[in-house]
């Protein structure tokens, strides 16, 4: 009887749904998709048709190989669309949420905790915490609770999409050819220091750019020298760093994360944030301003070094793409930037990519500013921020026909050996559920996250808690106009910075 009626709800929901013209959109050259999404009605195919939307246009082409995999493997039908380049993918969403609930997607993508509170207060995010007993219900409840897409921390919306990490990219063969030491240990240690053995070998190397010796530099208390002259990847060095000043999210979201972590554990902690949370940023976030001096003074140029002003916050001489092109062709030391770009540096190098890790961004922080229990100096500055950077959610106005199917993709796509398969060999993903002990990525910066989730060094990403706008398009705006633009800094705009930051945060949180 029971199946009897769970066949008759099936068959009736599916009268209810029209199909659409199949098909996902095709990938760009430039590594993007495309498309317009639009609903349409058809025949009723007698199963549910799962329509999935993806702002993740990367993988486009990868996500619609996968849906063609599901659906030979289980006969469910499945229609992705996935956002073209420079297309605001909220909007496409609320546009493609305002039709009939048959033409909807069944499946879609939020971007974290601020995305989420639209979706639930207008009924559409399905609170999985209602979802019955089974695969779907024990895989939900298995997420650990540092990557729960939740407001409250006892409802669940979200099924982590992947994991991300970032920090300052290097080409490990790097220290092989700079210091007269064994690469590993040099490593290690440069992972393990503290800010200010960090800050003088970035001074050591300039210097050593501009004039090889075989000075010696401190790093995790141990002594290394330097080589007495360049050799191979060393000889292309014009500068330490390289940094895309036009792209303010990568200073003004990301790296401020980092200063952030030092009084919020997570995105919930921060988006309730009170007056005297807030106060306590402000020492973190001047510790940061220090940092973001450190890296945007001892800056690689095209040919030679270069220096923070006018120029410095032009696209297209310090935009993302520059910016990663002086990066592969080994102009900088260090870049910071995320695991995302790993296909990016493969199409330009991909004998680097192979040689790629992150070391962690570290800022001058004192134990006095950290307020999240049990963080040390000492792992603060040897972590890197890990965390889910979008999710899956259900469409809660669909009927529970739809909804089951979509639970069941899910299930599919992060247990099955095919779903899994796909994860991580064809969109270079981390699975959020990967053992990292026993997880081998096809990619090295990918790899380098995994090691630092196996030790436990990973720090979180408070920042989306943070009021919408509040850091690339607020914090950072005024870090480019007004600070990368001037040659030094000084305390006192240190001082200026974290001021801006807190009076804004309390401006612009509802």
């Amino acid at each position: 009887m029971k199946n009897a009626h769970r066949l008759l709800s099936v068959l009736l929901s599916v009268i209810l749904l029209s199909a659409a013209c199949a098909g996902c959109t095709k990938k760009e050259s430039g590594g993007s998709s495309s498309g317009t999404a639009s609903g349409g009605t058809g025949t009723p195919t007698g199963t549910p048709e799962l329509y999935i939307y993806s702002s993740k246009g990367e993988t486009a082409t990868q996500f619609e190989a996968m849906c063609k995999a599901y659906e030979q493997e289980t006969g469910v039908k499945v229609r992705s669309f996935s956002i073209g380049s420079g297309q605001d993918h909220m909007e496409t969403l609320r546009a493609e949420m305002q039709g009939k609930a048959a033409d909807q997607p069944a499946i879609f993508t939020i971007q974290g905790y601020k995305e989420l509170i639209e979706w639930r207060d207008s009924g559409a995010a399905y609170n999985f915490e209602k979802a019955p007993a089974g695969a779907f219900k024990d895989m939900v409840d298995a997420i650990p609770e540092n990557m729960r897409l939740t407001t409250d921390g006892a409802d669940s919306y979200g099924v982590p999409y992947n994991v991300e990490g970032y920090g300052y990219i290097l080409d490990h063969r790097m220290l092989a050819d700079l210091m007269d030491a064994d690469e590993t240990a040099v490593f290690n240690d440069l992972v393990a220091s503290s800010y200010d053995e960090f800050a003088a070998f970035v001074q050591a190397v300039d210097a050593y750019i501009k004039a090889p010796s075989a000075a010696s530099v401190t790093l995790n208390g141990n002594s290394y020298a330097f080589k007495a002259e360049k050799s191979n990847l060393a000889n292309n060095l014009t500068g330490v760093f390289a940094v895309a000043a036009s792209e303010k999210w990568t200073y003004g979201d990301h790296m401020v994360n980092v200063a952030l972590n030092a009084v919020f554990p997570n995105v919930a902690s921060a988006a309730n944030a009170t007056d005297e949370q807030l106060e306590q940023l402000r020492g973190p976030i001047r510790d940061f301003a220090k940092a973001l001096d450190l890296k945007t003074t001892y800056l690689a140029g095209s040919d030679g070094p270069t220096a923070r002003g006018q120029d410095f916050i032009v696209a297209t001489n310090y935009g993302y793409d520059p910016t990663l092109q002086r990066f592969v062709d080994g102009k900088a030391l260090f870049m910071k930037n995320g695991n995302w770009v790993a296909p990016a540096i493969a199409n330009l190098d991909a004998d680097m990519a192979a040689h790629l890790t992150f070391v962690p961004v570290k800022l001058p922080i004192t134990q006095e500013e950290i307020q999240v229990e049990g963080l040390t100096v000492e792992k603060f500055n040897s972590s890197i921020p890990v965390f889910v950077p979008m999710y899956y959610a259900i469409n809660a106005n669909k009927d529970m026909a739809t909804i089951e199917a979509a639970e069941a993709f899910l299930v599919w796509l992060n247990t099955s050996e095919t779903g899994k398969r796909y994860v991580t060999d064809e969109f270079d993903f981390i699975p959020y559920n990967a053992d990292p002990s026993t997880t081998e990525l096809n990619n090295a910066l990918g790899n380098s996250i995994l090691a630092y989730m196996e030790t436990g060094h990973t720090l979180a990403a408070p920042y989306h808690g943070a009021p919408a706008s509040w850091g690339g398009d607020t914090v950072g705006l005024e870090l480019m106009e007004n600070y990368l633009t001037k040659p030094a800094w000084t305390d006192e705009d240190y001082d200026a910075i974290a001021d801006f930051a807190i009076t804004k945060w309390r401006d612009m949180r509802g």
